[in-house]
This record gives C-alpha cells, sequence and structure tokens, in this order.
C-alpha cells in the first residue's frame, strides 16, 4: 500500500497506522466462508446530472456489494480497530505460510482497496 502518495507518510509510519471498520458496513457470512459487504456509495457527479436531466429521483447514494473470499475475510477479520498495519501483515503471513514480504504485498493492496471503497478508515498512531 502505498501510504505516502495520498497521505504524505513514510512507509514506516504507514505501517503503523491502524485500520478500522466502517461501522456502516453490513456484513452477512455465506455458507461457504465467503463474507458480503454491503454498504453505500456516492454517485459520480456525472451521473446526478444525467438523473437530473432525465428527471428521475435523484439520490446522493446508491447500494453496493463486494464479495470477499476466505483470505479476504481473514483480513477483514483482523480488523479490530486495535492492531497496526505491520501487525495484520505478521499475523497473515503467519496463518498462511507466507514470508513477510509476500504479506505485507497482498494485504496493503487489499487494504487500500478497501480504503478506496470507504470500507475502513486509518487511524494515524
Amino acid at each position: 500500500m502505498t501510504f505516502k502518495k495520498k497521505s504524505g507518510l513514510k512507509k514506516n509510519d504507514a505501517l503503523l497506522c491502524v485500520p478500522e471498520k466502517n461501522t456502516t458496513v453490513k456484513e452477512n457470512f455465506l455458507d461457504s466462508g465467503d463474507l458480503i459487504l454491503t454498504y453505500q456509495a456516492m454517485y459520480k457527479p456525472f451521473f446526478l446530472r444525467i438523473q437530473k436531466i432525465v428527471g428521475r429521483n435523484q439520490k446522493n447514494t446508491f447500494t453496493r456489494k463486494i464479495q470477499l473470499d476466505g483470505l479476504g475475510v481473514d483480513v477483514w477479520s483482523l480488523l479490530d480497530g486495535e492492531k497496526n498495519v505491520k501487525t495484520i501483515i505478521k499475523e497473515f503471513a503467519v496463518r498462511h505460510s507466507l514470508n513477510y514480504k509476500e504479506a505485507e504485498i497482498s494485504v496493503t493492496l487489499f487494504l487500500r482497496s478497501l480504503g478506496e471503497k470507504g470500507l475502513i478508515g486509518i487511524k494515524e498512531p
């Protein structure tokens, strides 16, 4: 995860940040072990203008869903609002027999994706 580009944090500082789940996200576990996350997303301004032009009921948000597989569920379960990114990476690496660098790349990319969707927030230490 390249925190430096958006937040100005250096990598080591970014790894000390604590990810937190968005409290408005709804979780629904499937029998397969996968997890469906349901959340509200904002329409882009372009689509809001189209709604206005065609006279549809203007809403600013819509419901989205994302399905996490076993690995995604594992990372999601580690987001307790207290563990920092570095700790999450270490625990993920141990659980899945990965070296730290492999786990770091996977976990940080996944956290970035969750953050871009608004499913998590990041607290700086």
